[in-house]
């Protein structure tokens, strides 16, 4: 796909540059199909089958294909609602979390609080939205679904500034490029110590230990899964599996 500045996309595709702006930075969340149309073909995008792959075809416009690089100051200009992540420049828009979603994270972030405070650990555990200043620079700001920080000097009043030791995030249809591929080499990068990709659709964990090389190891919803920053402890995924369970893996 060409490289084209907003201003380049929005002559090329015959969408106001005004219209343009608000689709590419959120602010029009639901664009009018012809709109979207345009900027697939402007991009050269295939639009053989465009029905309700309009989302995706604007992330990957905004991830893409557009060459303006956002900053943390155009990240802070956004309205407060807007579940938004900043990743080398480009914006990555998120999607409301499911019930399922907010059950594995929750139920995960009380087993991991009470280890902590059972064995007096010093690390702190914190759940999205909360900003991580990734590489400590202005170009990448993320809101990792749930993360263990264990240098509190990295932790401000608002944000982290740095790598979190642990990160696990829940993965969706819509954010499966994001989080197996985007994310697993900008947390190798930054120096995650072990990654977590929870799968509600194929009930599998994939985690990776980066301290010990970048091969994934495979969980089931059914298994015990050690937490490898935390040296014996296990997380029975089961006692998760039975939560979801009562509320339907439909709604995942």
């Amino acid at each position: 796909m060409q490289k084209l500045t907003n201003e380049e996309l929005a002559q090329k595709s015959g969408v106001p540059l005004g219209t343009l702006n608000k689709i590419l930075s959120g602010a029009t969340k639901s664009p009018q199909h012809n709109t979207v149309k345009a900027i697939a073909e402007a991009l050269k995008v295939n639009s053989y089958d465009m029905e309700g792959v309009e989302t995706e075809i604007l992330r990957e416009a905004v991830a893409y294909d557009v060459t303006r690089k956002y900053t943390l100051d155009d990240y802070y200009a956004l309205p407060e609602d807007m579940r938004v992540e900043l990743i080398d420049g480009n914006f990555y828009f998120m999607e409301a979390p499911t019930s399922v979603h907010q059950t594995i994270i929750s139920e995960l972030h009380y087993m991991i609080k009470s280890h902590i405070k059972l064995n007096k650990g010093q690390c702190k555990i914190y759940l999205s939205p909360f900003d991580v200043r990734l590489d400590k620079d202005n170009k990448t700001m993320v809101q990792p679904d749930l993360m263990i920080i264990c240098d509190k000097n990295k932790i401000d009043s608002k944000r982290c500034n740095g790598a979190p030791d642990f990160i696990a995030e829940v993965v969706s249809k819509s954010s499966e490029r994001l989080d197996y591929i985007k994310k697993l080499n900008k947390y190798l990068d930054a120096g995650v110590r072990e990654y977590w990709i929870i799968s509600p659709d194929k009930r599998l964990v994939t985690t990776y230990d980066f301290t010990e090389g970048s091969m994934p190891r495979q969980y089931s919803f059914s298994d015990r899964i050690p937490l490898g920053i935390f040296e014996g402890f296990m997380i029975d995924f089961s006692e998760i599996e039975k939560e979801i369970n009562d509320i339907g893996m439909d709604q995942a």
